[in-house]
């Protein structure tokens, strides 16, 4: 909770300093943003710990495959660096951009989730 309190402060600090810079010097107001996502992004990084901490048990409780759990958290990966990229190019006013963000994303997470589809098709095949 208290990791979400720092990221909301900093992402409205960065959003309020940006409408400030943005009418006098919109490159500045770009580069700040960029920063503060970054910033904001790199404190929801330390929880990866322990996401790491929570799939290995659930791996090991189920014993599911790394083939199954990994596919999942590639595509939760790819869609929060989409959402952040394709609203970073909106700000800029590239709305274009954004959807071609938004595109390569849905390419790139379709194409992480292949392994678990193809384990899927497989699975019929090594039932009794």
């Amino acid at each position: 909770m208290s990791l979400l309190i720092k990221a909301a402060a900093v992402a409205l600090a960065g959003a309020v300093m940006a409408m400030v810079l943005k009418k006098n010097a919109p490159e500045i107001a770009l580069a700040l943003s960029i920063a503060m996502t970054v910033a904001a992004a790199g404190l929801a990084a330390q929880l990866i710990g322990q996401l790491r901490e929570v799939t290995d048990l659930a791996r090991e409780q189920t014993g599911l495959s790394p083939a199954v759990i990994a596919p999942v958290l590639k595509c939760v990966g790819i869609g929060v660096v989409t959402r952040l990229a394709a609203d970073l190019c909106k700000d800029a006013g590239q709305s274009a951009a954004a959807s071609a963000v938004e595109l390569a994303g849905a390419a790139c997470a379709m194409a992480a989730s292949l392994p678990l589809i193809r384990a899927l098709l497989l699975l019929p095949g090594q039932l009794p």
